[in-house]
């Protein structure tokens, strides 16, 4: 249920609604971004073509794909049993190694945090200028202009902090979206993207 997606992700009724609907829009990149920015996550890759640096995970990414997706079952309530059954042995049955051969479920922690109905407003600094995003991933500046920065972000509150020369650098609560130039706004049409390295 929405309820149980709630809890267990810890994100509130609207927010999964928003998540579903962008799924259905945008597909797995849309998710990623929605769901970490709110909650002040910041994700470490790891190097590409690395696998090594992930050992655990990559180890769990081939043994869910030998049990459910070679072959693939002959339909999807089939398929969902069998990854029932991966998830059950996975956490439950099999003992891991590098857990001292316990099962994942015989030593997670849950969460102490409480659920969030609602995820809190985010206090932009005052020198901040804060703009809403329109539903096609921009913000107006001026009366005339547009910034895009990313359909993720529509609906919510980006603030504009004045760096000098007309340089305004871009964030969505403590994440760097990038730069725009004022002065670019003025010379080129009336709508500029996101820059990463303009200063």
């Amino acid at each position: 249920t929405i309820t149980e997606l709630c809890k267990s992700f810890e994100i509130s009724r609207p927010t999964a609604y928003k998540i579903i609907a962008r799924f259905e829009q945008e597909g797995y990149e849309g998710l990623r971004e929605l769901s970490r920015k709110p909650k002040g996550i910041h994700p470490v890759f790891s190097d590409p073509s690395h696998p090594e640096q992930n050992g655990r995970h990559e180890r769990m990414h081939r043994d869910l794909k030998a049990a459910c997706a070679k072959p693939s079952a002959y339909d999807l309530r089939a398929q969902q049993r069998r990854l029932n059954r991966f998830v059950k042995e996975y956490n439950h049955v099999r003992p891991h190694e590098a857990l001292g051969m316990e099962t994942p479920a015989s030593v997670h922690n849950f969460s102490t945090r409480p659920f969030p109905e609602k995820i809190p407003n985010f206090d932009y600094d005052s020198e901040m200028k804060v703009l809403k995003v329109t539903q096609n991933g921009s913000m107006r500046w001026g009366a005339y202009n547009w910034v895009y920065l990313t359909a993720s972000l529509k609906g919510k509150y980006v603030g504009a902090l004045e760096m000098g020369n007309g340089i305004r650098r871009v964030f969505y609560r403590n994440v760097f979206l990038g730069y725009f130039d004022e002065n670019e706004l003025r010379t080129k049409e009336k709508s500029v993207r996101l820059e990463t390295n303009l200063v």
